[in-house]
């Protein structure tokens, strides 16, 4: 009786190995079987053309079982948000409590926007958001990127079609699609390739675009398409013109927003190089009010190259949507040769040639 015992002890102990290594392996092999899908916010790869920029995600639309997850590689200033619904909030705020100080232009005189709110960098915006899984409800958000991205990666738990949005560029979308095991989903190398065709696609809607002739007296910031594409730089970039011409400066669509920034390359680049300040703790992102703010108001004055001592002029931030200007109207009334720049976007300059 108590060799058997002592058998069967040992026959039981075989058995829930031999079972405890099958279901092991069933255990790896399942998760072995969960994708993680590559998307990119931003170009998939780096862009051998100067000037350009994708505001837009690859693949688009990302389809993928329940448990998969999805790893995006955030390739610029854009976020990853799925917003449950809700309208996307807006990137530049008035701050509520920080007030410009001390804003002296090049003779000395205070700048108008002194005493007027601090544009502030939306927290909802800047701030990362949520778990890193999602089912379909609640905030789930990158934040925007604070030195080189790591990809954010989010698993998703339920069926459902879900959106996400990039909150610096309005109308940057994209989906992920998530169906219950068993439907059929692309593998990941397959959806690359769906993203890299995507992208081919833009590169040749942005060798169309670029092509641009706007009529006389007008020059455009910018030139994007219905799609990812965004060309970070003026057209033309350099516009001749007569003494006493007025010039419309456009921006040219929702999903990018630009200064025109008249003056010495010196004092608009610390402009620029001090777009975004962080302050206290935790930080309140402040944007530079001598780029945020036109620098006269209720309208910009003819400019002449020495406006404010030193030929500082500003538009302020233009776009469209909000209380955002699409446009600012600027008459030349002296011959010369100025140079102006988006304070926002790096190295997108243009110059006005003004003859008699």
């Amino acid at each position: 009786m108590k060799k058997h015992s002592v058998r069967a002890r040992r026959m039981r102990t075989a058995v829930l190995a031999a079972l405890g290594a099958v279901l092991g392996s069933l255990f790896v092999s399942a998760s072995a079987l969960a994708l993680v899908v590559p998307v990119t916010a931003g170009p998939p790869k780096p862009l051998k053309l100067a000037h350009l920029e994708y505001n837009g995600f690859f693949p688009r639309i990302t389809r993928i079982h329940v448990g998969d997850s999805v790893s995006f590689a955030i390739n610029g200033f854009h976020t990853v948000t799925f917003l449950s619904g809700q309208a996307p909030p807006p990137l530049i705020i008035p701050s509520k409590s920080l007030l410009v100080e001390g804003k002296l232009d090049a003779e000395g005189k205070p700048f108008w926007f002194n005493s007027q709110p601090n544009m502030i960098i939306n927290p909802v915006v800047a701030a990362p958001a949520g778990a890193t899984t999602y089912s379909g409800t609640g905030l789930l958000n990158s934040g925007v990127p604070a030195g080189p991205p790591k990809p954010f990666v989010v698993t998703f738990t339920k069926a459902g079609t879900y959106t996400f949005n990039c909150l610096v560029h309005p109308g940057m979308q994209g989906v992920v699609k998530v169906v219950a095991a068993g439907q059929s989903v692309p593998s990941a190398s397959k959806q690359v390739k769906l993203a890299k065709a995507q992208a081919a696609q833009a590169l040749a809607e942005a060798r169309t675009l670029a092509k641009v002739h706007p009529s006389a007296k007008t020059v455009l910031a910018g030139h994007d398409g219905t799609g990812p594409v965004a060309w970070l730089r003026f057209f033309p970039q350099n516009l001749k013109i007569k003494a006493g011409t007025t010039v419309t400066f456009k921006v040219s669509s929702a999903r990018e927003v630009h200064t025109i920034t008249f003056g010495p390359v010196g004092y608009t680049s610390k402009i620029e190089e001090a777009f975004t300040t962080p302050v206290g703790v935790p930080p309140t992102v402040l944007v530079n009010p001598l780029a945020s703010y036109p620098s006269d108001v209720p309208s910009l004055p003819p400019y002449t190259g020495a406006n404010h001592g030193n030929g500082f002029e500003n538009a302020g931030i233009l776009g469209h949507g909000g209380p955002l200007l699409p446009s600012v109207k600027i008459t030349f009334t002296k011959p010369g040769v100025y140079h102006y720049e988006c304070v926002i976007h790096p190295n997108m300059d243009g110059t006005i040639t003004v003859t008699k």
